[in-house]
């Protein structure tokens, strides 16, 4: 008796047979579009592929969506390459599309998809491969035709834009059977010229015009060259596989040369700016350094004897000037208190009495204060405020 399945194991076990058959991966299909929604968040295509019978739904996630050069819509006929898978959750099978193109171009574009699937499959347009582009280069190659209109654009904006770049032209057929092999021819040759970097492409043309950079050998050749590569081919719109080989596309040739060097302009605004940061930090240095060397010198002089004598004397003569002050002071303030108290003295003193007409009389040394004191022909002294004369007591 066989197993019982869950829905969910059914369902991952066809999942894993589409997987596993090759005859389900990378197809081409023709059909129409139907409820096309291009999901605002997630950047992803959502659309139902239909033709007069049938419809199936398909899925075109936002890294392949996004290198569309057109925005599909509800009613275009598309072909599409895809792998058919199953989406295990609800159990129906759609198409993973992994590119797609409006139909119309017939045989052209059937070929053409078909060599985009065999060099993605050989990893020719792997991001890994890619080189960078040197940010200021010195010797730009133009690999174009010599009568392209679109020569004089980008060699007019490299002088314009960075006239410090050597730029060589290598000449290329860009039309015709021969393109390619011309194209391969040039592409080596510059690649051996010791270039920084190179700019392959033409101006816009109609899809055969342009079929020489959608062709296995220029593709390979650009993704083989050890050169950086600016793919610039037709309009905007356009894209190849050249595009799609090199290391960076350029959505047409002007765009190239902006692309391929920086502005002389934005150099100069970030050198004086530069220079103006330079100079500002070296002033404000010195400055520091001047401010430093100040203290140091303070410090010095203020360690060495001769200034801590100078410094001391400064301060000895301040304070003998202080003190002469004081004592000036001090001896005006004696000077007045004793004239104050010489007044009081002397209003108190005998001899100012004398002076109003009295007069002392001494008995020898002894001051006579009463007249009991004296007796007849005692000798007296009499001081009177001029002088002194001598009697007898009668």
């Amino acid at each position: 008796m066989s197993a019982v399945l869950t829905v969910s194991q059914l369902n991952r076990y066809v999942a894993f047979k589409l997987k596993e058959d090759k005859n389900l991966h990378g197809k081409l299909i023709r059909g129409e579009i139907s409820n096309f929604t291009n999901h605002a968040k997630s950047g992803h295509f959502y659309f139902t592929l239909k033709d007069s019978e049938s419809s199936v739904k398909a899925v075109m996630f936002r890294d392949m969506a996004s290198r569309l050069p057109f925005m599909p819509k509800s009613g275009m006929k598309v072909i599409v390459s895809a792998d058919v898978r199953v989406y295990e959750r609800d159990g129906v099978y759609q198409l993973y599309v992994t590119d797609m193109q409006p139909d119309g171009a017939g045989a052209l574009y059937l070929a053409l998809e078909q060599l985009k699937e065999k060099l993605s499959r050989e990893g020719v347009f792997d991001e890994s491969r890619k080189k960078s582009l040197p940010a200021m280069p010195k010797k730009i190659g133009i690999i174009t035709s010599t009568d392209a209109a679109a020569l004089q654009d980008m060699l007019n904006i490299l002088s314009r834009r960075y006239p410090l770049a050597e730029v060589t032209i290598f000449p290329a057929a860009v039309q015709g059977e021969t393109a390619p092999q011309s194209i391969c021819r040039a592409v080596g040759y510059a690649d051996k010229r010791g270039m920084d970097l190179l700019i392959c492409g033409r101006g816009g043309g109609s899809f055969e015009d342009l079929s020489a950079f959608n062709t296995e050998a220029v593709a390979r050749c650009i993704q083989g060259c050890g050169t950086p590569v600016i793919s610039a081919v037709g309009h905007e719109t356009d894209f190849t596989v050249a595009d799609m080989a090199a290391d960076l596309r350029a959505p047409t040739p002007s765009a190239a040369a902006e692309l391929a060097a920086p502005d002389i302009a934005f150099l100069y605004g970030r050198l004086n700016a530069v220079e103006k940061a330079l100079t500002d930090g070296f002033l404000n240095r010195l400055e520091e350094k001047y401010r430093q060397l100040e203290n140091a010198e303070r410090r010095i002089k203020a360690l060495d004897p001769k200034e801590r004598v100078l410094r001391l004397k400064e301060k000895f003569v301040q304070a003998e000037k202080h003190l002469t002050a004081v004592y000036t002071v001090k001896l005006r303030e004696c000077a007045g208190l004793l004239a104050e108290k010489a007044a009081v003295l002397d209003g108190l003193s005998p001899l100012k009495t004398l002076s109003r007409g009295y007069s002392l009389v001494y008995k020898g040394e002894k001051l006579v204060s009463s007249a009991v004191e004296l007796s007849v022909g005692d000798r007296v002294d009499i001081r009177l405020s001029d002088g002194a004369v001598s009697a007898v007591i009668d």
